[in-house]
Parts: C-alpha cells; structure tokens; sequence
C-alpha cells in the first residue's frame, strides 16, 4: 500500500450545505484551509482551524477538517474524538464514514476500518472513495475477486479518480497481470502526472512486454515527479535495476549514489541482499557495484574490496519474462 497518509490530506474538502449556519462567519478561514489540505499543508491548515474550534464547535466542515488533519499530523486520539464528534453532527453523511474509514485504516485498524466502510457505502452506494477503500481491504484478505468488483465498481463510478485507477493497477501487478495493469496505471499518471509510484508501477509493468522505450520513459517521468510527500524510496532502485538489466552499469551506479546519503544508502542496499526478486532478475551484481562505491566514499576499504571481488565473480544477468 502506497503512500495512504497523503491520499487522505489530497481528497477534496466538500461544503455541507446542510449545515452552511453552523458555519456562518467562519468561510473565509475555511476557504483557506481547504486550499492548505489541497497542498497537502496539514501543519497551516492546522494552525488556521485550530482557532476556530471555540467559536464553531458545531460547525460540521470545521470539525471534519481537523479531523483529517489532525490523522495526518499523528494526533490519532485527537483525530478519532473529533472523526466520532462528526459522525454525531452529520450521522446521515456518508464522507465523514469514510475519512473515519481512511484513517481507521491508515493506523491499521483494519476491521473497524472496513465496519465504518460498509456503513458509508451504505449511506452513499454511488460514492466511489469507499469502495475503493473497501477493495484494499479485500486485498488485504487475499479476497482478490471481491476486492477487483470493488475497485472496479469504483473506477465506473468516477473514472477521474486517478486512486481507484491505480489501486485497482496494484492488484494487477500482484496478480502479475502486466497488460491489464499497464492500462490503469495509464490511467493513472494521466489524471495525476505528479504521481511517482504511479509511473514506477507503470514502467515495471510495460518491461515484461518488452516495452523498453516506453518503460525508461515512464522511469524518467516518475523521477522528475519524485519528491515531497508523495516521495516513491523505490522508483531509484527499479529504476537502477533496469538499467542494470540493459547493461548500462554505470549509469545504473551512479543513480543510487545521486543523493550522496552513504550510510542510507548502505542500509538500504545490504537489505537489498535479503530480498528475493519477485520478478526473476539475479539483482545481486548491482548491490555489489553499489556497496563497493559506497564503502569506498565511507574509506572501509576491507569493505569495498571484497564487494567488488563479488561484482567481479557475478555475471551480468539476463532479462527474463514474468512467468
């Protein structure tokens, strides 16, 4: 699951006009906060609401916005008093549901994340944020059927929720279903190019086709997108494995060494070693190249002498198809 903290501070901050008296005085702030949440502020959306609060205790929008904010900031007693204040304000309104959902979720209390799922798409069926909550839930059951309905379901619902495109592209992948999972990840970066993941999924799923222009390019595009807090710590390294697997060593060396961070980066790649290559790619040749540099930039010569006895001894890999 990638990234759910930052999905939940982007989804849009809707008006209730039902309860528009709660709230009379108080537009001008809110405004400004739904702006700082569209930015994924949470800290000035936080100091602009937070004042609020003891002159429109009842003001439904008010009480929900720092909910979410507070979920984000890790306030999470905080958040869930004021997710549960909401739901005593609005009980008929299916969004606070599922903001209480995402957030359940988010700090992985999942059964009582996919109870408060059930009764928003109870109270909306035709929502579609729920359903796709509902469908990582699933997931995460093993309940792949169910939870493809789900997500499906969701993209029909709105097919401009670039969310529902790309977790509905993650059970694809998991399903190795590159062709299928190609065209949601599209979907994807076509109605958030500022996605990385989004694209670091698109481009693995397009190589097993033998795409490999289309592959880099997606790569490319997901690095120029890669930073704040939607930050993908993965996309450098399938990217440097790809260049790996097109021979390209030295390219593939310098990209994990471009953030200069060693000791990071030393951490990163020696649990690199402890992993199994789900995709049937020998990966070990490029942590070798790269433990040997960084243990040379750190000065543990020892270290870096026999890491590069090992890139010496290991064949450069061939690319293989997924199975």
């Amino acid at each position: 699951m990638r990234v759910l903290l930052v999905f939940a501070l982007s989804c849009q901050l809707f008006s209730l006009p039902a309860f528009a008296e709660r709230c009379t005085g108080a537009e001008q702030q809110l405004d400004a906060a739904r702006q700082a949440i569209a930015q994924k502020n949470a800290s000035e959306a936080d100091r602009i609401l937070s004042p609020l609060q003891a002159s429109y205790p009842d003001c439904p929008e008010l009480v929900l916005s720092l909910a979410r904010v507070r979920g984000v900031t890790g306030d999470v007693a905080g958040a869930n008093n004021l997710f549960l204040r909401f739901t005593e304000l609005a009980p008929k309104d299916a969004r606070g549901h599922y903001y209480f959902a995402r957030f359940l979720f988010n700090t992985g209390a999942y059964e009582r994340a996919a109870s408060v799922t059930d009764q928003a798409i109870a109270l909306d069926p035709k929502y579609a944020a729920p359903l796709v909550l509902k469908g990582q839930l699933l997931a995460m059951r093993g309940q792949m059927p169910l939870a493809e309905q789900a997500l499906k379901e969701a993209c029909a619902l709105d097919p401009n929720d670039a969310v529902a495109h790309f977790e509905l592209g993650s059970l694809y992948d998991a399903a190795k279903r590159s062709p299928e999972a190609v065209k949601q990840f599209e979907k994807a970066v076509a109605l958030n190019p500022h996605d990385a993941s989004a694209w670091d999924y698109l481009a693995l799923n397009l190589e097993p086709s033998g795409e490999v222009e289309r592959a880099e390019e997606a790569y490319q595009k997901g690095l120029a997108a890669n930073q704040g807090p939607g930050f993908d710590s993965f996309l450098d390294y399938n990217y440097g494995r790809f260049l790996l697997k097109r021979n390209r060593l030295e390219e593939s060396n310098k990209l994990n060494l471009r953030l200069q961070n060693y000791p990071e980066a030393r951490a990163d790649a020696e649990q690199a070693l402890r992993l199994a290559d789900s995709s049937g790619v020998i990966i070990d040749l490029q942590v070798y190249y790269l433990l040997e540099s960084i243990y040379r930039r750190m000065g543990e010569t020892e270290l870096a002498d026999k890491y590069a006895a090992l890139s010496r001894s290991t064949p450069v890999p061939l690319r293989k198809q997924r199975q």
